[in-house]
């Protein structure tokens, strides 16, 4: 991401060519710096620090990254750190001097080494960007780019950590794999219905074009606008794909607006008369979920819907709540039945 950051995307991250390519570069450095400071002995593994430390700035990268901005946060600290160092080197090999030498495997000199080659790939791990959402969001993209799409919606899968870049992909990668409305709520959600494809002050990509999405809606908006609007746009106009209805009914149930979703999922599908059992019964999964909570939330719904199970399944749910009166208690028992449906995320996120 730094390089593609750096380079304006004109150049791209190979894997192996990188990880070679870079402990080469590493090891030739610590020859240089064992050639010119000659550290021996006790002292030897200090000649690995120069190499460690800029791999630390590499893989340290700042979350500035997400605004264009490549650098890594260890950055001012380089000529701090590399002055310290160069003191102790002095200090060092005017020590060597009074060191009587030792050899062998379990000798002090090479635990001595092993200690500071320890501490130092400690640092090295301490510096490295643990951001999991950041990783999460390069991984999602990079497997969109090699047009895994599976294994994009496992990335992060168990993990509870999003932001709404990272909510917006996953939508990407659902509606690419026909499963928007089946699976959305399996997954933590973040933002509103604004977030759900790139802006350009908002949700955006970081490596995968934000153009490849909007193509895959139908077309690429002219100006900026608003997310709903601008599907609004595609399917007045005729120019949305398939997907465009599926974002438009999930960005109704992400604002927790069930009367806009009743009233977009009966523009789609037909009118409250016309529409048949058959067909409710064959929504996804969370389009069904939401018209039950509709149904058990209005005094006058504009359109009823029924299924045995879906109901039972509710009447579950409410029950069950009914159980806990304090709400943290209630939300840890909800949360263990019912995550990833559309009523855990309308009652609780």
């Amino acid at each position: 991401m730094t390089q593609h950051s750096l380079s304006g995307g004109a150049t791209s991250y190979d894997k192996l060519i990188g990880a070679v390519l870079i402990t080469f570069v590493l090891q030739l450095l610590q020859v240089g710096v064992y050639a010119v400071t000659r550290l021996q002995r006790h002292t030897h593994a200090l000649t690995y620090f120069p190499s460690l430390f800029f791999l630390s700035v590499i893989s340290g990268f700042s979350d500035r990254i997400y605004s264009g901005e490549g650098f890594s946060s260890l950055i001012w600290i380089i000529p701090i750190v590399l002055i310290l160092w160069i003191v102790v080197v002095t200090v060092s090999r005017g020590m060597l001097v009074r060191q009587s030498p030792e050899t062998g495997m379990f000798s002090r000199t090479m635990w001595i080494n092993i200690l500071i080659m320890a501490a130092m790939f400690l640092m090295v791990g301490i510096a490295g960007n643990g951001n999991a959402v950041a990783h999460y969001r390069m991984s999602v993209e990079t497997s969109l780019l090699e047009q895994d799409n599976e294994r994009a919606l496992k990335t992060g899968r168990r993990s509870l950590e999003t932001d709404s870049s990272l909510t917006m992909l996953r939508i990407y990668a659902l509606a690419r794999a026909g499963e928007l409305g089946e699976r959305l709520f399996s997954y933590p959600i973040k933002g509103t219905s604004k977030d759900i494809v790139p802006t350009f002050k908002g949700t955006s990509c970081l490596l995968y074009p934000n153009d490849s999405i909007y193509r895959f809606l139908g077309a690429i908006p002219r100006y900026n606008m608003d997310a709903m609007t601008y599907l609004e746009v595609l399917r007045n106009n005729g120019q949305g794909t398939e997907a465009v209805k599926d974002y438009i009914l999930c960005g109704y149930l992400i604002d927790k607006d069930l009367d806009g979703f009743v009233s977009a999922l009966l523009s789609y599908y037909g009118t409250p008369d016309s529409l048949s059992q058959n067909v409710c019964d064959s929504l996804p999964k969370h389009y069904r979920e939401a018209l039950t909570l509709y149904v058990h939330t209005r005094s006058n719904p504009a359109f009823v819907y029924h299924n045995s199970v879906v109901d039972m399944d509710f009447e579950d749910l409410q029950a069950l709540e009914k159980q806990y009166p304090s709400f943290t208690e209630r939300k840890i028992k909800v949360y263990d039945q019912y995550s990833g449906t559309y009523w855990w995320y309308y009652e609780y996120e």
